[in-house]
């Protein structure tokens, strides 16, 4: 505003420096705005070729692969104890790296439309081995709420998630851990 009433005080006083001056400020400031979404747009971009490369690495995809084989029917969550250290591991750090992509979506470090696009289908088609996993970890960990970013990256993509696991409004607030 105070570029407007410069620029017209110029012209209306026929000063012509301070009109190229107060045009030199508003392109000056218009170019700044620009470069500075330009960077964001590109940083989130990045940071979510990054986390993608990271789920679909194949430690990632056996993780995924281990929980379709072997716990895609309810009675088949007894199989976890016959899972080696490498597969456990394999299956803990897929449910990290959607938690990290939960995060990220939740506070906006990547876009989301971007993750949901790329990532909804995968999550939603494999939340009912992805819930036996993270109903047994709560279970052997004294009732401790685990990866509660992907629980809600899952309810916001559509995954039938039940009401005892659904989060409420608030719940970044209740613990201090993911």
């Amino acid at each position: 505003m105070l570029f407007l009433a410069a620029t017209a005080n110029a012209t209306i006083n026929g000063n012509t420096a301070e009109l190229i001056a107060a045009v030199a400020a508003i392109l000056a400031l218009i170019l700044s705005a620009t470069a500075i979404w330009f960077v964001r747009h590109s940083e989130k971009r990045q940071l979510f070729i990054q986390l993608h490369d990271l789920l679909t690495s194949p430690d990632s995809q056996a993780g995924r692969r281990i929980l379709h084989t072997r716990m895609k029917y309810p009675w088949q969550i007894s199989l976890i104890f016959h899972l080696s250290p490498r597969e456990f591991d394999l299956v803990n750090r897929t449910l990290g790296l959607y938690n990290t992509l939960g995060i990220y979506v939740h506070r906006g470090y990547v876009r989301r439309d971007e993750a949901f696009a790329h990532w909804a289908g995968p999550i939603k088609n494999s939340w009912p081995e992805l819930e036996r996993f993270l109903r047994w970890r709560r279970d052997n960990a004294n009732g401790v709420r685990m990866w509660s970013y992907f629980v809600w990256l899952a309810q916001e993509v559509g995954a039938d998630v039940p009401s005892d696991m659904r989060l409420h409004p608030g719940w970044e607030a209740e613990k201090p851990y993911s």
